[in-house]
């Protein structure tokens, strides 16, 4: 049985990186069968989706990203660990865990929501399940790489110069829109600084490259998906693909807009 699920983990990496159309291929005939196969299906899918979150969590929570070595077990938590463990190193893991795994689901389920509404409109759509499955294995290998990339940026001494230019990038993004709109709104780490990109280092370059594989990985994925499991035209599929592009923006916009109605601090 191990062998079996290693197995699969191979052909599905090996599907992601050369075979992207048959890894976000969704199985149209079990989605057809009635509603028992589209439950059994669903099912699948959240397991896919539960198994592939644990697999991008828990090495950065393992490896310290997201944990608070302050942060106290509270009581009703001691209680509940009882004798089996440090109370307050579980308690930190597990916050990490779930802060670490938040940010991908956050994500995904923007993306989903962009994404079906999108197939919807442009009146494409053969079901949520293959906007699921679609979202579900291109976010768990594509976007979850790009999250593990950026982390490592983050973390590695060796690629600081390369982690301020993506932090650059994200700001100078945010402040387009904080200066279209005319808004007060300004991030707490201020604008962005220039960066000297020539220092980059080889490493940096390396993972640099490897987040823009992932990034048109997972935009080409949500255009197959939209040609291979909802049956969409080019143009379609090119229209699906600006939605979800668009899902960053919309954030963006919303949070800013939120602030200054006063809805947010």
């Amino acid at each position: 049985m191990a062998t079996g699920y290693v197995a699969g983990v191979v052909r599905g990496l090996f599907n992601a990186v050369f075979q992207p159309r048959r890894f976000v291929q969704s199985r149209t005939d079990n989605y057809a069968a009635g509603w028992v196969w589209t439950a059994l299906e669903m099912n699948r899918l959240a397991v896919v989706y539960v198994v592939n979150l644990a697999l991008y969590a828990v090495p950065l929570t393992l490896a310290g990203i997201g944990v608070q070595s302050t942060a106290a077990a509270p009581s009703w938590f001691e209680a509940l660990a009882g004798g089996l463990a440090d109370p307050t190193a579980l308690w930190q893991f597990l916050s990490a865990l779930i802060q670490n795994s938040a940010f991908l689901t956050v994500a995904a389920v923007l993306t989903l929501v962009n994404y079906h509404a999108a197939v919807l409109l442009t009146l494409n759509s053969k079901g949520v399940l293959q906007t699921a499955h679609t979202i579900t294995y291109s976010t768990s290998a594509y976007l979850a790489g790009l999250f593990s990339l950026v982390w490592y940026l983050s973390q590695s001494a060796t690629t600081e110069v390369a982690a301020a230019f993506v932090i650059a990038i994200q700001k100078e993004f945010i402040y387009f829109f904080i200066d279209a709109l005319g808004s007060e709104f300004t991030l707490a780490s201020g604008r962005p600084d220039a960066v000297n990109v020539a220092a980059v280092s080889q490493e940096g370059q390396f993972v640099l490259a490897a987040l823009v594989g992932c990034v048109l990985y997972y935009l080409y994925s949500m255009y197959l998906g939209a040609r291979i499991n909802h049956g969409a035209s080019r143009f379609t599929g090119f229209l699906v693909l600006l939605a979800v592009a668009a899902a960053p923006a919309l954030y963006i916009v919303g949070t800013i807009l939120a602030y200054s109605l006063n809805i947010v601090g």
